[in-house]
């Protein structure tokens, strides 16, 4: 259960985002960690350092995200085309020039 670890720079980021009790998330397919807003919508305050260990935490991939599907020609705020590919962390983690960004 929980996301891997292999996503996390120490033991206590991937504890916080699998017990998800103080609105800490992981989006894998946007390569993003942030504290969620509990008013009701989906906003995010992102991070870029661990709160824990302090480590950098990688850059966010949301843009690379949008510029590939408008690339497909699908316009993801309403098109369900999406493939199921970019509905998880799948894309970028199999393209090594991303992997590694």
């Amino acid at each position: 259960m929980g996301v891997e670890k292999k996503h996390f720079c120490c033991e206590e980021m991937r504890f916080f985002v699998d017990q998800n009790e103080i609105g800490l998330i992981y989006l894998a397919k946007y390569r993003e960690f942030g504290f969620e807003y509990r008013d009701g919508g989906n906003s995010l305050q992102l991070i870029r350092f661990c709160p824990w260990c302090g480590s950098n935490l990688p850059s966010s991939l949301r843009d690379e995200w949008f510029d590939r599907l408008n690339d497909l020609g699908i316009d993801d705020c309403v098109d369900s085309r999406i493939p199921e590919l970019y509905q998880t962390s799948g894309w970028w983690e199999n393209d090594p020039d991303l992997y590694t960004k």
